[in-house]
Order: structure tokens, then C-alpha cells, then sequence
């Protein structure tokens, strides 16, 4: 999906004519505005940033893929009687290399990162406002960072202390000069998105700055010094670095400037994609089309018809909330007839925003919330055995969606189970569980249920080779040096 922004040809050649990945590192986009007049002027910067802020708006990034489709391909989900196929080798784990959401994910993220290498490597040297530049290239490298956090966590394997500097990576891509890059080591690609973050922290202004008030967008929905801290915190908790997790995660839950939703503004939230709690948002427009993260949960092309669902909500984690307290419940999930005769429980947690209603399902994706820095600060006091902390926390998150929630009194590996667990409820559907389960390193049973079809009795093991991605086929075939994945 491409956003309705005004760019210029350079922008918009830098974001769309790589996404196939043909060739990626070995050649220029067709037709590309020669290097040297890409950035020449402050606004020419500003024009690729927000190029960059589009592609996270496709369906090979938030749109759908890195939102959905993470938990598509888990037990948390099954495929509905009837259902249309819609990204279904990849929740049947089908994975090839010739995969087209396989190869549209990494096209989609390094086409974004060559982006951001423009504007990081010669925004130096641009006159202008040296505040505003500052603030462009610090989003810029938060940009790179977590384009390169998405790729390792996906094609490499989790983050091991004692293997991470011989586990294969992903290409951390700096330099769009760069030929045919080897794989950087899982340990080099996490050493680097730090490295990014820790100048990208500096760079970046302070929340009141006045620069905000000079930008056409909300500050939401561009990385801002809170949405690197709160990267950093979710980066330190893959490295077990939780003390560096609690600290960046502090930094957010302590400040004044987000606060826990609750009861009616909780759900209000989830429909009109505004809230207290919200990090960062991917900040669609009401003229965008395209990639909507409700779509496969609903399926219907008009609002009076009954929803055809392409996917469903397992009854395990339906059955997991008690509806009568639980304001997630509401939020979440919806039970309703279908286009196909049966009712059932679905999922409701992309509403279609009013402002989106051309278009069904569409809402905002909110990849970060202030709700997950509690859970990552639980999860870290928790391993560090400071249970009464994290008891703290998880309680604090509770007491804002269950009505009288007592406070959690749980210790050792059942509290350390139950905030995982809060994690599955909180966090369904927003693209977490599948990397839960790859860096705890636990597999999953699909168990079969009403009202499904194929591989609903699926069972992938921790050790799958597939919890790692293939690299597709077009860069195995453009570029010696880069390895396959074992399996494939």
C-alpha cells in the first residue's frame, strides 16, 4: 500500500522499485536520481523520512504481515470453513524460499533501509536547520534499527548468548555502496541496532520540543526518544539483559506522558486508534487503502454483510478471559453469524476506524504500547527474581482491564508463566506471540475446534528448522555470499 503523501521522483523510486528484492544489493533502482542529488536540502530529507514511514504502512510490514500474520502462524489462530487461503503456506508452515510473503517481508524492509542509509550518510552534510537535522537522522537510524530487528528475529535465530556470534543473521546494510554482503552474525546485528538506538536516543529531541509542533504529522506516528527507549527495553529483554530492559522500560512507565486505558476509553482505542497508552502508531490517513490488519478476521465487503472470516480465534485463548470483568474480552473478540451459517467467536480487535469506513478492518497498527513496557518490566523483575516488582507491575496492568482485580501474589515460575500468559491476552494478534515462543524456545499444538478446516491439528516443535525463515530465492540466486538457512 502506498500512502497518498506528496513525494518527489526520488523518494518514491527508492521506495517502490526494490520491494521485489531482485537483485537488491546489486544494483541501483531503475532510473534513480543519481546519489549525489538525492538529499540536497533539508527538505529533500524530510521527503525520504517520511518514505520511509510509508513502508511500514505495506502488508509485507505492520500493514498486515509483522501485525497478523505472526499469530496467524501460531496455535492461536485457525483457519475458518471456508476460508479464502489468504497467507496460508504460511500458516500451514509451507515455508520455501519461494515464499511470496517470505520474499515480500525482506524486499519490503530492505528497500526501507536503503532509505534510511540516504538520509544517515549524507544528511551531515546538508544545510539547515541543525536541530531538525539532527531529529531526521536520529529517526532515520531508529528506522534502520528496527527494519534490521524485524529481518534478524525473523531469519535468524533467537538471541542466545552462547551461540549469537556464530548463529547466522541478516545483512546489516549500512552502506547502500555494498555489492553482495555475507551474513552478520545474530550477536554483530544486535550490537548494531543498539548502536543505532544509543545515537538515535541522543539525536532525537525531548517530547515538548517545539520541533513537533512544526510537523504535518502526529507525533505518534514517528519515532520519537520514548519510542527508541522503548525499543531498546523490548531489544534488551530478547538478550536477557534485564536489567537494561527494566531500565529503558522505567523510563516510559514513569513518564507523565502516557498512562494505562481502561473500560470504555480502552475499547475506544482499539476503534478510533487514539489513546494514552499508544508508543507508536502507524499513521494511516482516511485516503489510504490497501493493507487492512482486520481484514482476514472479518472478510466482508460491505458493512451490512455478514463477516466471512478467513481465520479464527483458538477457544483456548477465547476461553481465557472471563468476559463478565475483562474489558479485553469486549475489545478483542466478537461473537457474531457468518456469510458461511455458523456462529463463533471472532476476532474484533481491528474494528474498522469511522474514519476508515471505505475500507473494512482498517484500523492503525499500534506496534508499541505503553502496556508492553509493563509486561516487559514484569517479565525482567520476574527473572531477576524481584518478584514483589513484578508483581507490582502486572497487577498495575490488570487493575486498568479487569474489574476489582486483586493484586497478583503468584512468585517464581508460576509468575514468571502467568506474565507470559498476560502477554498472550494483551498482546493477541499484534504480531508478539510467534517471537514469545521462538526466544522462550517453545513449540505449539494447534488443537482442533468447530468450525475449521485445514491444519488445525498442526504441531511445530521448538527445534523446527522453519522458526527460521528462508532467505528467498532471489537473493540466494543475485548473491553468492549470502547462505541459506539449514532446512531449506
Amino acid at each position: 500500500m502506498i500512502r497518498k503523501l506528496i513525494y518527489n521522483t526520488t523518494a518514491l523510486l527508492l521506495i517502490v522499485s526494490m520491494v521485489a528484492c531482485e537483485g537488491f544489493f546489486e544494483k541501483d533502482p531503475y532510473d534513480s536520481t543519481k546519489k549525489e542529488d538525492i538529499i540536497e536540502n533539508e527538505k529533500d530529507a524530510q521527503t525520504l523520512l517520511y518514505g520511509m514511514y510509508a513502508g511500514f504502512m505495506s502488508s509485507a510490514s505492520y500493514g498486515t504481515y509483522l501485525s497478523v500474520l505472526m499469530d496467524i502462524m501460531t496455535d492461536a489462530s485457525l483457519a475458518s470453513a471456508g476460508f479464502t487461503n489468504q497467507m496460508g503456506e504460511m500458516y500451514a508452515w509451507r515455508l520455501n524460499p519461494g515464499t511470496s510473503e517470505v520474499g515480500s517481508v525482506w524486499g519490503n524492509h530492505y528497500a526501507s533501509i536503503y532509505n534510511t542509509n540516504y538520509i544517515i550518510n549524507h544528511v551531515d552534510s546538508i544545510e539547515g536547520n541543525a536541530a531538525n537535522l539532527d531529529r531526521i537522522k536520529g529517526e532515520a537510524l531508529a528506522g534502520r534499527a528496527l527494519l534490521h530487528y524485524n529481518l534478524v528475529r525473523l531469519f535468524g535465530k533467537a538471541y542466545n548468548a552462547e551461540t549469537a556470534s556464530t548463529d547466522r543473521g541478516v545483512p546489516y546494510v549500512t552502506s547502500n555502496e555494498i555489492d553482495s554482503p555475507t551474513r552478520h552474525s545474530v550477536a554483530d546485528v544486535y550490537k548494531y541496532i543498539v548502536e543505532d538506538l544509543e545515537e538515535a536516543e541522543l539525536l532525537i529531541p525531548p517530547a515538548d520540543d517545539e520541533i513537533y509542533n512544526t510537523l504535518p504529522i502526529p507525533r505518534e506516528t514517528i519515532f520519537t526518544k520514548d519510542f527508541v527507549r522503548g525499543l531498546l527495553a523490548r531489544v534488551a529483554l530478547d538478550m536477557k539483559d534485564y536489567n537494561g530492559a527494566i531500565a529503558y522500560a522505567s523510563m516510559l512507565i514513569e513518564s507523565n506522558d502516557y498512562a494505562l486505558e481502561e473500560g470504555l476509553s480502552f475499547i475506544n482505542m482499539w476503534l478510533n486508534d487514539t489513546g494514552s497508552e499508544i508508543i507508536w502508531k502507524v499513521g494511516y490517513t482516511p485516503t489510504d487503502y490497501g493493507a487492512a490488519l482486520g481484514y482476514n478476521f472479518y472478510n466482508r465487503n460491505r458493512f451490512d454483510y455478514a463477516p466471512m472470516p478467513d481465520y479464527i480465534p483458538a477457544e483456548w485463548w477465547v476461553n481465557s478471559f472471563n468476559p463478565s470483568i475483562d474489558v479485553r474480552y469486549t475489545a478483542y473478540i466478537n461473537y457474531t453469524q457468518t456469510g458461511f451459517g455458523w456462529a463463533g467467536h471472532l476476532v474484533y480487535k481491528y474494528p474498522t476506524n469511522p474514519a476508515f469506513n471505505a475500507q473494512q478492518g482498517l484500523n492503525m497498527p499500534k506496534p508499541m504500547r505503553l502496556a508492553e513496557m509493563y509486561l516487559i518490566r514484569a517479565e525482567a523483575n520476574a527473572y531477576l527474581d524481584n518478584d514483589e516488582l513484578a508483581q507490582d507491575d502486572i497487577s498495575a496492568l490488570l487493575e486498568k482491564r479487569i474489574i476489582d482485580h486483586n493484586r497478583v501474589t503468584l512468585t517464581g515460575d508460576e509468575l514468571k508463566e502467568f506474565i507470559l500468559n498476560e502477554r498472550k491476552r494483551e498482546l493477541m494478534f499484534e504480531g508478539f506471540y510467534w517471537f514469545d515462543l521462538k526466544r522462550h524456545n517453545k513449540g505449539f499444538t494447534r488443537v482442533p475446534q468447530a468450525n475449521t478446516s485445514t491444519a488445525y491439528d498442526l504441531s511445530i516443535a521448538a527445534d523446527d528448522y522453519r522458526w527460521q525463515w528462508p532467505i528467498p530465492t532471489s537473493e540466494i540466486n543475485g548473491n553468492d555470499n549470502i547462505k541459506q538457512n539449514e532446512g531449506y
